[in-house]
């Protein structure tokens, strides 16, 4: 039996850069994911304007509206709903109250994808068996030769490209 999902792609913006992560992008990486895992996408939910009220997007309102079998709810990272814990937790009240869990498509290490990861661990970390301690006879001795001559390259500032 394979497990059921709903998917959930959003316009991700990242903050400093102000680059988005496209809805096609997300779309193509949970597709990936999905037949990798053997999970059915059974409906796909697409907002196309990000808010940090997650409460508030239409395609959020109609998850929680969904009355449809499903598993999971798959996005391709957290980060589609949100990068802030105290943000995703009004989500994951929802969430809770109807049995739903998230699955993320991409693994990332930052600690609101971590946190997420270990609240729904049963999914993700299945046969992840933790690595033995490796003791200092078992690594060999690494030889590094030091370089003749240091190359440092010059930064070129605007103002001397100006010049």
């Amino acid at each position: 039996m394979s497990k059921k999902a709903i998917a959930y792609v959003s316009d991700i913006i990242l903050g400093r850069t102000g680059e988005i992560i496209s809805k096609a992008y997300q779309r193509q990486e949970i597709e990936n994911y999905a037949k990798e895992k053997g999970i059915e996408i059974v409906k796909w939910f697409e907002d196309d304007i990000y808010n940090e009220d997650i409460l508030s997007r239409p395609a959020v309102q109609d998850i929680l509206a969904f009355d449809g079998e499903y598993d999971i709810i798959l996005v391709e990272r957290i980060w589609t709903f949100s990068r802030r814990w105290q943000t995703l937790s009004s989500l994951f009240a929802e969430l809770d109250r109807r049995g739903a869990k998230v699955e993320c498509a991409t693994m990332m290490w930052d600690c609101v994808s971590q946190m997420v990861r270990r609240r729904y661990t049963d999914s993700s970390c299945k046969g992840i068996k933790p690595r033995d301690l490796v003791t200092r006879d078992e690594v060999p001795p690494v030889k590094i030769r030091k370089p003749e001559k240091i190359h440092f390259a010059n930064l070129i500032t605007k103002e001397a490209e100006n010049k």
